[in-house]
């Protein structure tokens, strides 16, 4: 393949991506339907977004190697499972993204190791986040709707 095809492939490719931010909710839901067997696990336009961006790029240069894939399932394994599961205590891993639609904007909270990263400012508790969204206070797993609400 020359350089100007593999350039062309690249740009036809980011145009795909990019026509994604224009498109509905209801376009991305029929279109992550065409393209994945099962339906999404996080209802959120950029969740639905991001996955289908990358399955674009996965079709077009190939997936994870086979020895990549691999090394994270072997380290998925040494990953220690809670003491207590049925506890319903919210322990989520760091790196964790927690996402939400609210009054048509999208709220992304990251998992830190301190707590949770929104906004540029690290928070203790997912209320406290709540709190500066909203202007009142909530229950911050019931507003997020995760785990042990």
């Amino acid at each position: 393949m020359t350089k100007i095809n593999h350039c062309e492939k690249d740009l036809n490719l980011l145009k795909q991506i990019m026509s994604l931010q224009g498109k509905k909710t209801a376009e991305l839901r029929e279109l992550w339907n065409k393209t994945f067997d099962y339906q999404p696990e996080i209802s959120s336009r950029e969740y639905m977004i991001s996955k289908l961006a990358w399955r674009m790029q996965e079709l077009i240069y190939g997936g994870i190697d086979a020895d990549i894939q691999k090394k994270i399932e072997e380290a998925a394994k040494k990953i220690k499972a809670p003491k207590n599961p049925q506890s319903g205590k919210f322990n989520p891993m760091v790196g964790t993204r927690i996402v939400k639609e609210y009054k048509g904007k999208t709220i992304e909270i990251l998992v830190v190791n301190d707590g949770f990263a929104y906004a540029g400012e690290i928070h203790k508790s997912l209320s406290s986040i709540t709190t500066k969204i909203t202007g009142t206070k909530w229950n911050g797993l019931k507003f997020f709707g995760v785990a042990g609400a």
